[in-house]
């Protein structure tokens, strides 16, 4: 299977710091498309990381690209992208249109910031 990773560096979960809720998006995502077997697709052969963190520029490089069809796009959750969505929902409709599904991983996987081994107090 194949995917992009979208992680919004500006989004805040809970009272966490930006920086500290960017470190758990892209913890969450990357052990995800691993446990899933999920090969990163990179469209830009410029591109640093392999995620985006600007939905305008996935959009502006997968309509460069022509790409056809991507398996996923994973998020850490919808609500790391609701304002985007918000103010641009035609756009966020042409960016889910390049993938067969968008999963957010929050929904779909359980976690635990606890070391194996070792019980939470």
């Amino acid at each position: 299977m194949r995917g992009i990773v979208l992680i919004n560096p500006n989004h805040a979960i809970g009272d966490l710091h930006p920086s500290e809720s960017f470190a758990i998006q892209k913890i969450m995502t990357d052990k995800y498309i691993e446990e899933k077997n999920i090969s990163p697709v990179i469209l830009n052969p410029y591109q640093l990381y392999p995620y985006y963190t600007i939905p305008h520029v996935l959009l502006f490089n997968l309509q460069n690209k022509q790409v056809k069809q991507i398996d996923c796009l994973v998020l850490h959750s919808i609500e790391t992208m609701e304002r985007f969505i918000t103010i641009y929902p035609e756009k966020w409709l042409e960016l889910c249109g390049y993938f067969n599904e968008v999963i957010s991983v929050s929904d779909r996987m359980s976690y635990s910031l606890t070391p194996k081994g070792k019980e939470a107090n």
